[in-house]
């Protein structure tokens, strides 16, 4: 009985460690790269190639505020904003991937179909930008006590095929994504700021959503030869 007490004991322990494993490498990686990392995907160049609708985000006059606010109050409202962002994506299913300076990365894996990935992803963007209505609402700090720096998303969308595993060098590893569709999405993100939309859509995305949304022309991006059709919300 006291072996089997041990043996049920030391099962616990190690369910446990997991456990912690597991929520310790989901907050840094996103809980879909760190179940791959601990299933074993650790090798450099190790992944899949799936499709995906692509997330990319950043917050608007981010320079501006970093340059006017005291750095502990600029830390927390750039929290505060990763929290929308983050929750909203989470809700709907999206994974998060990395944060870059004020620029988030998430992805939308095809599982069902790209419509329902597409429709799941301006969801969350919806949600985000409305939560961030709100947090402008309620939020304030004591280096801008009347709240002339507000949180301001520019999002794009985009769908394509990416390479999902390790990159980097071979004692520094990176779980992300990478393909031609996200460096076009990257290229799209800068049309938030010119076009004046907070979130932007490629034809990849925005067919699956017919009357919601409106074509805003084509656009030629950098370092792509062909050029890109961009939708917005209609109304």
């Amino acid at each position: 009985m006291t072996r089997l007490f041990k043996l049920f004991a030391l099962h616990v322990q190690r369910h446990s460690e997991l456990k912690i494993s597991e929520n310790a490498l989901g907050a840094y990686l996103g809980y879909g790269a760190a179940t791959r990392v601990l299933e074993g995907a650790i090798k450099r160049g190790a992944g899949d190639s799936i499709r995906a609708v692509i997330w990319v985000s950043d917050l608007r006059n981010f320079t501006k505020m970093s340059d006017a606010l005291a750095p502990a109050d600029t830390l927390l409202l750039l929290n505060a904003y990763f929290e929308t962002m983050v929750s909203a994506v989470a809700v709907h299913g999206g994974e998060i991937l990395k944060f870059i300076g004020d620029g988030m990365l998430a992805v939308f894996p095809v599982t069902v179909g790209v419509a329902e990935a597409s429709r799941a992803a301006v969801s969350a963007a919806r949600e985000a930008i409305a939560r961030l209505e709100v947090s402008n609402r309620t939020i304030r700090v004591a280096s801008d006590a009347e709240g002339r720096h507000l949180l301001r998303a520019g999002i794009v969308l985009h769908e394509g095929e990416v390479f999902f595993g390790n990159i980097g060098a071979p004692d520094r590893l990176d779980f992300t994504v990478i393909g031609a569709a996200v460096n076009e999405a990257c290229r799209v993100e800068a049309l938030t700021k010119t076009i004046g939309r907070d979130l932007l859509m490629t034809e990849a995305v925005a067919r699956h959503l017919s009357h919601d949304v409106e074509h805003l022309g084509e656009h030629q991006l950098r370092g792509v030869s062909a050029r890109m059709s961009v939708y917005g919300l209609a109304g």
